[in-house]
């Protein structure tokens, strides 16, 4: 019995040790943002180090090593005593001399049980409250309503292009925070780490979405569930967390795996109106189901580490870290742009860095030695080899008609940043946008990732009915955000909870399991309709013509988006000069490739004015792409009799005119659709 219970004990010892350095681990040196994350974390690893469980028990025998071999010699002297007590006991012989030796013997083996037991219980509850599993478990076992009552399908509200699409070009920086300036500028270092980016943010025809004239950085906070590579990029790009906790979501995914089908998602709305999409990274595309994403919901090519050395991009057996560095994949970027700026349908490129992945980041040649910690060393490098690439594309013809986004995917693992910034700083991505319509709210915006899905479409000048996508708000727009409504704790305890809009009709695709209300407005409206179409003088065999609604996708289709009528060609040209807005530090290190000579983007067939075949009036072309004007309408015709009816234009009931008396103000004409009119 006293082997059984020693072994009992030295099993719990075991125990212990794992249980404390996990939580070591799990929070000194990677820092996780809520439980959800673990789980993530412990079955799939990091993104793409394939010997991260390696390295971890590596650190577990690194810092145990000492009290391991004390423990076990003393369990091996403990086996040893027991088996000569058993010995004397078939001999006959008294082991020990007298009753108060196997007293004390029986008394240091309970003891040992209990401080090895009250330790390990100790961990667990250290563990337990540093990593919100309690929080977790109780989110998890309610129900919460934040999609029926807050989420706003895609395929609901009117979405309306401009004449001229601009290009997108969203660079999605591995775990860069706005965290990493000075204290001066709202950071958390006594450095700033990142003086380029800072200084871009703050550079005319930019913004971080703050008030005009602020000196402190501006980022984008981080949800539950929202705090991982592929869940960041989910968020961004449609506006929901990845609410899973299984492995689904967590490992590379087979070609005929679906990811979220039932989703609609910014890649799928560009598509479907002309865009051509591509998601570039220098690792493999396939890992954590970010090919499959991108993929199914907008048919991007996925140009990744294997397509490069397809395409000759790094030279043949080349390899480090995660596949090749950031360094290389700029400079492959800056190829590829060079040529879809050729194409006369407008691109959406999405590019994933990843040199500042933890642990310690990926020290490249360009890296300096210049600040204690290699990673704060790296986040440099990236810093002006970041800002060197922006550099670049704002020299580029293609960038008059472009707006570049600049994200940070999540915020850091890596624990340094969190002991340096100290537990009360709240942390906060990266999050710029370039060359988008002018920010003109008078506050700071207080968003998340989320936010970013609207906020991105409204910044290429795409008009939304309503500015709400998914659970994200554009930034652009008065509505307030679900974090300025309820604030982050409350969002994030709503997010963790269980959902079953999430569960049947985003992951399922059970659009029977939808609120009414969309049903019942449509209803609504179709009543009103009908009242308008008596109360009309048309011909009752003339249909009542209407602006074109969207109908909630049923059994993961998506609906047709619809487009602006415009009767010519989506192009890249643009007739407006432009100055760039900001210039690196001359010392960022960066030399851009030098490309191919540039073909100047312009139409196979000069363009010329359209001649409207009825006297309606063409939608006027935005003097300007880069922010949205209100477009003045062409002088009325004079009405006449036209032959072929205005297309998805609404009726409305309008005065008789008396053929016999002049008109002599007549009313203003039918607003075209897709105009910004149309949303008001």
């Amino acid at each position: 019995m006293w082997i059984f219970i020693g072994t009992l004990i030295y099993l719990l010892f075991w125990l212990t040790c794992i249980v404390a350095y996990t939580v070591h681990y799990l929070t000194d040196t990677i820092q996780l943002t809520s439980f959800s994350q673990v789980i993530y974390t412990l079955s799939a690893g990091t993104e793409g180090a394939e010997g991260t469980v390696g390295e971890a028990i590596g650190g577990f025998f690194h810092n145990y090593w000492l009290l391991l071999i004390v423990g076990t010699l003393i369990f091996a002297y403990y086996i040893y005593f027991c088996l000569q007590h058993n010995k004397a006991k078939k001999e006959g012989r008294t082991f020990f001399n007298g009753k108060r030796a196997g007293y004390v013997f029986n008394c240091s083996v309970l003891g040992a049980a209990l401080v090895i037991g009250g330790l390990f219980s100790s961990q667990l509850y250290q563990g337990w409250e540093v990593l919100g599993i309690g929080e977790y478990l109780d989110n998890a076992g309610r129900e919460s309503t934040l999609y029926e009552d807050q989420f706003v399908e895609p395929t609901d509200v009117k979405i309306t292009f401009p004449a001229q699409k601009k290009n997108l070009i969203h660079i999605v920086v591995e775990s860069m925070e706005s965290s990493y300036t000075s204290l001066e500028h709202g950071g958390g270092f006594q450095d700033d780490l990142i003086p380029n980016l800072y200084n871009l943010a703050k550079a005319d025809n930019a913004t971080d979405f703050s008030v005009k004239g602020t000196t402190e950085l501006n980022g984008a906070n981080v949800t539950n569930n929202s705090g991982w590579t592929v869940a960041g990029l989910v968020a961004m790009s449609a506006g929901v967390p990845l609410n899973v906790g299984n492995g689904q979501f967590n490992h590379n995914f087979s070609a005929s795996d679906k990811f979220m089908p039932h989703l609609t998602t910014m890649g799928q709305i560009l598509k479907e109106n002309g865009y051509n999409n591509y998601f570039m990274c220098g690792s493999d595309g396939a890992f954590a189901g970010r090919s499959n994403y991108y993929e199914q919901h907008g048919e991007y090519d996925i140009l990744d580490y294997a397509r490069a050395v397809h395409d000759q991009a790094i030279p043949a057996g080349y390899r480090v870290w995660w596949g090749f560095e950031d360094k290389k994949l700029y400079r492959w970027a800056e190829s590829k742009l060079t040529e879809l700026a050729g194409q006369d349908a407008p691109f959406n490129l999405t590019i994933m860095t990843a040199d500042t992945h933890f642990a310690d980041g990926y020290k490249c040649e360009e890296c300096k030695d210049e600040h204690e910690t290699q990673y704060e060393n790296v986040i440099s490098c990236t810093d002006r080899q970041l800002t060197g690439f922006v550099n670049w594309i704002q020299q580029q013809d293609f960038y008059k008609n472009t707006t570049v986004v600049i994200t940070g995917d999540h915020l850091s693992m890596d624990a340094s940043v969190g002991k340096t910034t100290g537990s009360g700083y709240q942390r906060q991505a990266y999050s710029v946008i370039l060359n988008g319509p002018e920010y003109t709210l008078d506050k700071t915006r207080d968003y998340c990732t989320l936010d970013m899905f609207p906020t991105i479409m409204e910044a290429m000048g795409i008009e939304i009915e309503g500015h709400r996508l998914g659970l994200g708000v554009s930034l652009y727009s008065n509505q307030p955000t679900l974090i300025e409504q309820m604030g982050l704790a409350a969002l994030n305890a709503e997010i963790s909870a269980d959902s079953k809009y999430y569960t049947d009709v985003i992951l399922s695709g059970d659009d029977t399991k939808r609120p009414l209300k969309t049903e019942e407005a449509k209803d609504t409206n179709e009543e009103e309709n009908k009242d308008d179409n008596q109360n009309s003088e048309a011909p009752s065999d003339q249909p009542q013509e209407q602006i074109p609604q969207f109908e909630p996708a049923t059994g993961g289709q998506t609906a047709v988006y619809p487009t602006t009528p415009v009767v010519q060609p989506d192009t890249n040209t643009n007739t407006n000069t432009y100055t760039p807005v900001y210039t690196p530090t001359p010392d960022y290190n960066y030399t851009p490739v030098d490309p191919a000579p540039i073909t100047p983007v312009i139409p196979v067939e000069p363009v010329t004015p359209v001649q409207p075949v009825d006297p309606s009036p063409a939608p006027d072309v935005p003097v300007d792409p880069i922010i949205p004007v209100e477009p003045t309408p062409e002088p009325t015709p004079e009405p006449t009799p036209d032959p072929t009816p205005v297309p998805d234009v609404p009726a409305e009931p309008t005065t008789p005119v008396e053929p016999s008396e002049p008109v002599v103000t007549p009313e203003p004409a039918p607003t075209p659709i897709g105009s910004p009119e149309a949303n008001e």
